[in-house]
């Protein structure tokens, strides 16, 4: 209740804060709300102009500034043309309304994913609400709250559920870095109903997006890549990237070998998965997809971190149901992970071991994996909620 508390305290400073750039905004330069501004950029772009013409960085950047942005910004558009569909009803609304609309509706998805298929327990929904990771994504107005809900939805329904699994999981495709394991754990766990409609689903929207925006956007976006990898690794905030591969950029390793220790980890991380889903989509084996897909990817932020927060409740799931309480240490592990991306908020603090505590939740999880016999803790039904046997 004391960590709650807190970190209820930390979201209406942020709450103010947000309010405070609202009330300072001007008819040139409207509210800055984060990276909010450059999804609601590309919407209102794609809404006027080519769809390709988004993966032109230097046509994009003065499009961006004659929306408001600052000249010396940058906010280039990596993501496929599958994230068009999406973000395109942004342009029909004002920048304000837009937020409200992004932030409040994902965070919706989110909160109903985790009651439906983490737990009910009314302190876990409230952990939920004003976890550090929950405050981040309001501050950005970024796309976690979406990409959570479509995960852990996605996984969990997998079993009784596999047309609409694969739908949410087809629909993660906009974020291709975060799903890097998603095949894996279907495959383990022969999950594959789920698997062959997650890959008709990405079909079906990149067909959609073709007939909508035209084939020209997908060249324009392969052709962009390098250059956003190399925009990435020359300027990105390394603070804000909760990877093995950007905390030792933040050491100062070399980056090729930086990326190697990364790949390694991947491999690690992937074979863990494996053996976790060869039980099916348990709780433990969501969590310990939910937490390694930041171990084994090398492209993620603090704002796509809400599913670390559904994998925290999912282990205190588990473990109230088999009544056996937390010791010292592993109470200490959850609080470190639940906590730690505040301190990656801290102006001037660079600390670079944020994957040490995803890294210690994982290790933690792998544990309590092992002392489940085979058929114990399995699918929870996402009417209700409890595992059976």
């Amino acid at each position: 209740m004391l960590v709650l508390g807190a970190c209820a305290l930390v979201l209406l400073v942020y709450l103010q804060k947000i309010w405070g750039q609202y009330q300072a905004q001007t008819a040139v330069h409207p509210a800055h709300f984060g990276d909010f501004f450059a999804l609601w950029s590309y919407a209102k772009i794609l809404a006027a102009h080519p769809a390709s013409e988004l993966y032109n960085l230097v046509t994009l950047h003065v499009r961006q500034v004659a929306l408001g942005m600052a000249p010396s910004a940058q906010n280039p558009f990596p993501y496929p043309p599958t994230f068009l569909i999406l973000i395109w009803p942004l342009s029909l609304l004002p920048y304000e309304a837009a937020y409200l609309a992004w932030v409040i509706g994902t965070l919706a998805l989110f909160i109903w994913a985790v009651a439906r298929t983490c737990s009910r327990l009314p302190l876990c929904i409230l952990g939920v609400i004003v976890a550090p990771t929950t405050i981040t994504c309001i501050s950005f107005g970024q796309s976690g709250f979406l990409a959570a809900a479509l995960m852990i939805a996605g996984i969990r329904l997998a079993g009784s559920r596999p047309v609409l699994s694969g739908i949410l999981i087809g629909v993660l495709s906009y974020k291709p870095q975060l799903g890097l394991l998603v095949p894996i754990a279907l495959a383990s766990a022969r999950l594959w109903p789920a698997f062959r409609i997650a890959c008709a689903t990405v079909i079906g929207l990149a067909a959609i997006t073709t007939i909508a925006f035209g084939w020209a956007v997908w060249p324009a976006w392969i052709s962009m890549l390098p250059s956003y990898a190399a925009i990435f690794d020359r300027e990105a905030t390394l603070k804000y990237i909760p990877t093995v591969l950007g905390n030792l950029q933040m050491i100062g390793v070399a980056l090729p070998v930086a990326k190697a220790i990364q790949g390694l980890a991947a491999i690690v991380v992937t074979v863990f998965v494996w053996r976790c889903f060869r039980r099916g989509p348990t709780r433990l084996a969501t969590a310990a997809l939910l937490v390694g897909t930041f171990l084994a990817t090398p492209h993620a932020f603090i704002y796509d971190m809400p599913m670390t927060t559904a994998a925290l409740i999912l282990v205190i799931e588990e473990r109230r149901e088999t009544t056996a309480e937390f010791n010292l240490a592993e109470a200490l592990i959850l609080i470190l992970a639940f906590m730690f991306p505040l301190l990656m908020l801290v102006n001037d603090l660079r600390l670079p071991i944020s994957s040490v505590p995803l890294a210690l939740l994982f290790g933690l999880i792998l544990w309590h994996q092992k002392q489940y016999p085979p058929g114990l803790g399995q699918v929870a039904s996402c009417r209700s909620g409890r595992s059976r046997v």
